[in-house]
């Protein structure tokens, strides 16, 4: 009995001491309880102080103790970076996709009622389709992304949570 305790005490401890936290970076703005969060292996838009270039790099690695961040393999300063691109949600990204094809699928579609069926081609088929295809267009470019500018109101910071097995000790 004493013999398997002991040896789940020691597989228990290994387990503790080889598990790993969650590293990542979180974006935080003042007064908001709700953050963007960026874990290692995630892809990440940003740009650098005084640099007018874009980047686009996996992170590899997080240092919560230097607030480091390593970008494909390369630690740098979190407060090195001036700015963040972020991508709005799905849903709103692919409105104007859908908006634009809708459009032209009523054109084309018109197109081949008129040809085949005595379809006629009305100002009205020419509103719809075009409306469609402007509007899914302008939503397309005004929902691309958006730039976060980093200043005292928003920041990036390194964290990690350790993950830790709470141990019970045996009576």
């Amino acid at each position: 009995m004493q013999l398997r305790n002991a040896m789940l005490t020691a597989a228990l401890t290994l387990i503790a001491t080889a598990a790993f936290g969650q590293k990542f970076i979180q974006l935080e703005k003042a007064n908001r309880a709700r953050t963007e969060k960026f874990y290692a292996g995630d892809e990440l838009t940003y740009r650098f102080k005084g640099d007018p270039v874009w980047r686009h790099s996996l992170i590899t690695d997080v240092r919560m103790d230097s607030q480091r961040v390593a970008f494909d393999g390369r630690f740098w300063a979190i407060s090195d970076i001036e700015a963040v691109r972020l991508e709005y949600p799905s849903l709103v990204r692919a409105s104007g996709p859908m908006l634009m094809i809708f459009g032209a699928s009523w054109a084309g579609f018109s197109l081949i009622g008129a040809v085949f069926d005595n379809y006629p081609l009305t100002a009205q088929t020419a509103i719809i389709s075009s409306t469609g295809v402007v509007v899914g267009f302008g939503l397309k470019q005004l929902f691309k992304h958006r730039n976060v500018r980093l200043n005292e109101r928003r920041r990036l910071r390194a964290v990690e949570i350790p993950v830790s097995l709470p141990l019970r000790p045996s009576h």
